[in-house]
């Protein structure tokens, strides 16, 4: 497996050859997501039954280029002309969204307890929270009557913020992370044609992970200062940054695949 930098270098390599094509793919495809969850009424059925198998043209197509093939905006919607892909992105977004769901919930459920021993003193921080976010909506002078001695559950007293902070950091986001980077390779998987269905993407992309998760996690940590900078583009930078990435992990999943083949 190579180091990250030299997937990153390859990535770009491949990508400077087709940049004008992946920023329109990009665009179009934030377009179309946009559309699908912006329907009225059936616009959360659309985007069950659409942004699976949406996802794994987008994968198809940066898989292409990670690997100097000819991509074509059409990669887009390949998942579209079958049937049994349609079905299997379907199955793949919603078991993976129910297991990080179950796992964070689990996650959620542990750390009230641990911190505070239920979820009555939780209940107490999300009220203060409340009243203070309501408080800002109000018009005129009222805005700044939000009463700063509002009544604060002792339980909650006796910890400071960044305890807060670091207890649901490791209780809660670390394991939805080590949840996400170990199913993270599904929708590559199926716009490769590797999987036969949906729970077998999530069951093989467990598999490829195994010891690859901190590497993933870097690899997308490496990023950081690439988006600050595109921030202080207006956001302009992100038409270049957003196909560098995507680039970077159809690469990384391109040499995944290809150590775990040759192991």
């Amino acid at each position: 497996m190579p180091s990250n930098t030299s997937i990153r270098s390859k990535a770009w390599n491949n990508l400077k050859q087709d940049l004008g094509v992946a920023v329109g793919a990009i665009i179009l495809f934030f377009i179309v997501s946009i559309a699908i969850s912006s329907l009225p009424f059936i616009g959360f059925l659309f985007q069950i039954f659409l942004t699976g198998a949406l996802y794994v043209g987008y994968c198809l197509f940066f898989l292409k280029i990670a690997r100097n093939e000819k991509a074509e905006i059409e990669d887009l919607f390949m998942p579209f002309k079958s049937k049994k892909m349609i079905i299997d992105s379907i199955i793949t977004y919603l078991v993976s969204g129910l297991i990080i769901t179950v796992i964070f919930i689990i996650c959620v459920v542990f750390w009230a307890f641990v911190m505070f021993g239920g979820f009555e003193p939780v209940g107490s921080l999300i009220e203060m929270f409340n009243s203070f976010m309501n408080s800002l909506n109000q018009a005129g002078s009222e805005v700044y009557s939000y009463d700063y001695n509002y009544s604060i559950d002792p339980e909650l007293a006796s910890f400071s913020a960044s305890s807060l902070f670091f207890s649901f950091l490791f209780i809660v986001l670390l394991p939805c992370t080590i949840v996400g980077l170990g199913i993270s390779q599904a929708y590559y998987l199926l716009a490769d044609g590797k999987p036969k269905n949906g729970l077998e993407a999530i069951k093989m992309s467990w598999s490829l992970m195994h010891t690859n998760k901190i590497k993933f996690l870097l690899l997308q940590l490496s990023f950081i200062g690439w988006i600050i900078l595109s921030i202080f583009t207006l956001f302009f930078g992100f038409l270049i940054l957003v196909p560098y990435i995507s680039t970077s992990y159809a690469t990384f999943y391109d040499n995944l695949e290809i150590k775990i083949l040759n192991d």
